[in-house]
């Protein structure tokens, strides 16, 4: 048999060889397997597939050439050609493309589809249910619903509303209907006639309690009539300590003391001596002192002093205090 040379066995064995690589790239390899020197294609294999991707083509193949050689040198020609075909050429993977892949890799964006759905509560294998609040529906009593419009509809339409409702004499009062009527007419109790309008101002000059009557009229014709408001007119308030000499001996003339006054809400008053003794009190209008101490017994001749307070509905205060000169 001819030996050959190495070069001819990588020749001949990489003619079959079907390594996993790049269709073009194994292309490139044979061709310049047949065509070209080593040299020219170790260059042009670095070019095209890098160092990585040869050292895997070299190993693969001087595996195959390993076998190749052992098959001519040795003449076991049948063995050695079973053991090549059964010699699996390892895969071989660009680094390139792994690594392209790896850093254009990106994450894929969470979805709402994707989100964690709400857990359910099971009890007894059960899921619990939703608790439903159940509305009763109104009352239909349309005998009941009908008292209630009856009612409130009259009261809509005549409504008085005064400003203010008490005070002393001469008192103003403003006044105004604040239901639905758009023809009103007004009495206010004291003797004086009616007036007609929508927001009257009447004025009291004599005191006393006195009760508002509004008469209106709606849109529609219908008539009602209020008549709640009370007005309370009270006089000037007025307090007079009377008289300054007392005489008491039965004459009726300064046979006692009082306290005269008009429209006094509360007062508190005392008569004492020259020592401070506390001879009469008083609490109210018309409280009078006859010249007595508090055993019921005749005062001594003298002078005896005096001290009130009071308030008026009018809202004026009082603080009186002066002498009383007691002779018999």
């Amino acid at each position: 048999m001819e030996k050959k040379s190495i070069e001819d066995l990588f020749k001949d064995s990489f003619e079959d060889f079907e390594a996993e690589v790049n269709p073009s790239v194994w292309s490139n390899v044979k061709t310049g397997l047949k065509g070209i020197g080593l040299g020219f294609l170790g260059k042009s294999i670095l070019n095209k597939i890098g160092t990585n991707t040869l050292v895997a083509i070299v190993s693969s193949a001087a595996t195959v050439v390993g076998t190749v050689a052992v098959m001519h040198w040795t003449g076991n020609a049948v063995k050695s050609t079973e053991q090549a075909k059964t010699v699996t050429a390892p895969t071989i993977v660009e680094k390139s493309i792994v690594e392209k892949a790896i850093e254009t890799k990106e994450e894929k964006p969470l979805t709402l589809k994707e989100e964690a759905k709400p857990s359910v509560t099971v009890v007894n294998d059960e899921p619990m249910k939703e608790t439903k609040i159940v509305v009763e529906p109104f009352h239909k009593d349309k005998k009941k619903i009908q008292s209630v419009i009856n009612t409130y509809s009259k009261s809509t339409v005549s409504n008085v509303f005064a400003s203010p409702v008490g005070g002393s004499v001469p008192l103003i009062i403003n006044l105004s209907n604040t239901g639905m009527g758009i023809n009103n007419r007004w009495k206010f109790g004291d003797g004086t006639k009616e007036e007609k309008g929508d927001n009257p101002v009447h004025v009291y000059i004599t005191p006393g309690i006195y009760t508002i009557t509004l008469i209106s009229t709606d849109a529609n014709g219908n008539i009602a009539i209020d008549s709640t408001q009370k007005i309370e007119v009270t006089g000037n308030s007025s307090l007079v300590a009377t008289p300054r000499e007392l005489t008491p001996n039965g004459d009726g003339v300064n046979d006692v003391f009082s306290f005269n006054g008009k429209n006094i809400i509360k007062m508190s008053g005392q008569i004492f001596d020259k020592k401070g003794n506390i001879i009469f009190e008083c609490d109210k209008v018309g409280d009078k002192w006859e010249g007595k101490n508090r055993n019921g017994d005749d005062a001594k001749e003298g002078l005896y002093y005096y001290y009130m307070t009071a308030e008026g509905k009018d809202g004026k205060k009082y603080d009186q205090k002066g002498y009383i000169k007691l002779t018999r």
